[in-house]
């Protein structure tokens, strides 16, 4: 795992999906924009997609493909873990869920989304 210096970028299940859905390199994605990040998966958004995997397809691809990315330990499930995640770390947020990018922005954290392979800032 990367240590607690780094810049982390969290990404959200959401995104995980979508990039299995689309096919779309992830990893690659995230180096596309050069970003001064440590992509990183939390251990709520792992569980998450374990605990879809088994109903949706999507879901076990999106693990797999999550599997790429180091973990970052945290507590508590969904836009919470999130947002208490990247409080915590400073970390920035690869999301595409609105309303997460609202709550982030208000409390000014940097966040990103993936729209047609390429992530947006």
């Amino acid at each position: 795992m990367a240590s607690h210096k780094d810049n982390y970028l969290i990404i959200d299940t959401n995104v995980i999906i979508y990039a299995a859905k689309r096919n779309v390199d992830l990893v690659k994605a995230v180096q596309s924009m050069q970003l001064p990040y440590t992509p990183v998966i939390l251990n709520c958004i792992r569980n998450e997609l374990q605990g879809l995997s088994n109903s949706l397809r999507l879901a076990g691809m999106a693990l797999e493909l999550s599997e790429r990315f180091d973990t970052l330990e945290s507590t508590g499930s969904g836009d919470d873990c999130i947002r208490n995640a990247a409080i915590r770390h400073s970390a920035a947020v690869l999301t595409n869920d609105r309303t997460l990018v609202r709550s982030l922005k208000d409390i000014m954290i940097r966040t990103y989304s993936l729209r047609q392979g390429r992530l947006i800032g």
